[in-house]
């Protein structure tokens, strides 16, 4: 069996088959296999993030790179103390190509579970096109409403694409202006 691969993007993206095919092959490029999978979590390891949850550039950019290559959506939450330092970044959802089924609930068992005085919600969009669906401003609303009841600031509402990422306190104070 001969397969060749032209850039490291096509090995990345072989099928579960081909893969298991590979390795009954040679027992080596199980390993290889297991020591790619090891580097992407590496990769997508959560960087130290300091600074204030009000840095959406910082916190934005830090997302940017940790979304890196993703190929679904997910959601991952920045809970912050009272100081708006962040406490705990977290995966909360995993979902598919175009979109991720979320409970607000979900959110805040973990807010409350850190004793998060606020929190910023981020996900991804695999397509790179980071404008928000009415599905997201009305999830990013209805956050808002949640956290309200409960005492826990929604500090941002952000989307990230390929290359660049959406706020929804940045783009508020846009429409303020």
């Amino acid at each position: 069996m001969t397969l060749y691969f032209q850039d490291p993007i096509d090995l990345k993206q072989i099928s579960a088959r081909e893969r298991r095919r590979l390795c009954a092959y040679d027992r080596r490029v199980d390993k290889f296999f297991t020591a790619m999978d090891l580097g992407a979590a590496l990769v997508k390891a959560y960087p130290v993030i300091e600074g204030s949850a009000y840095s959406s550039v910082e916190l934005g950019q830090a997302m940017i790179a940790h979304f890196a290559g993703d190929e679904q959506e997910s959601v991952c939450v920045a809970f912050t103390d009272s100081q708006n330092n962040i406490i705990k970044l977290k995966t909360i959802f995993v979902g598919g190509r175009s979109e991720c089924v979320l409970y607000p609930d979900q959110i805040f068992k973990y807010a409350l579970r850190y004793s998060a005085s606020g929190l910023v919600m981020i996900h991804n969009h695999p397509s790179g096109n980071v404008k928000p669906s009415h599905q997201d401003l009305a999830f990013a609303k209805r956050l808002e409403r949640g956290g309200k009841l409960l005492g826990i600031q929604v500090l941002d509402f952000m989307i990230v694409g390929n290359d660049q990422y959406y706020s929804w306190r940045e783009q508020e104070q846009r429409v303020e202006s």
